[in-house]
């Protein structure tokens, strides 16, 4: 397998890792929280104890929203085949351009693998829109500047 392509498995992996990370976080939190709302007992300021019990409540519900949605990207992540080279900027493509190099995944931001900088992005991004179906060679506008796609992988 090409460097390159070595490259990418490896931006892939750190992204599942990270995504694992974040899931094992939820989850013990997730955890913590309904055990928390379990062992919470009726106290004689009645008020107090359903505002405490209503506000865990609400934020066990917004982090049980953010461990499907992160399932969800994990899923969308693992469809990627990393050891597959693309011809066009799509979903699992690794773009080298003028303005960085961009692996069109998920947005997750900047990812350093071997000292090297890369960009997880989503192709629903404003760079990711402009990039789409774009092959090497070609050019695309963002924000006023012309991204020049140098490879594709």
């Amino acid at each position: 397998m090409p460097k390159r392509n070595q490259t990418k498995v490896q931006i892939h992996q750190h992204l599942i890792e990270v995504l694992n990370s974040k899931l094992t976080e939820l989850k013990l939190s997730i955890k913590d929280l309904s055990d928390s709302i379990q062992g919470e007992t009726k106290s004689s300021a009645g008020d107090k104890f359903e505002t405490a019990r209503e506000t865990m409540q609400a934020e066990l519900r917004n982090k049980q929203f953010i461990l499907n949605e992160t399932l969800k990207f994990k899923a969308n992540l693992q469809q990627i085949d990393p050891t597959q080279k693309k011809t066009r900027v799509e979903f699992g493509s690794l773009v080298e351009t003028n303005m960085g190099i961009y692996f069109i995944s998920l947005a997750l931001g900047k990812v350093t693998i071997n000292q090297k900088d890369y960009y997880a992005l989503s192709l629903a991004s404003p760079i990711g829109q402009q990039l789409i179906d774009k092959e090497t060679g070609d050019n695309c506008s963002f924000q006023n500047k012309t991204i020049e796609i140098r490879s594709i992988i």
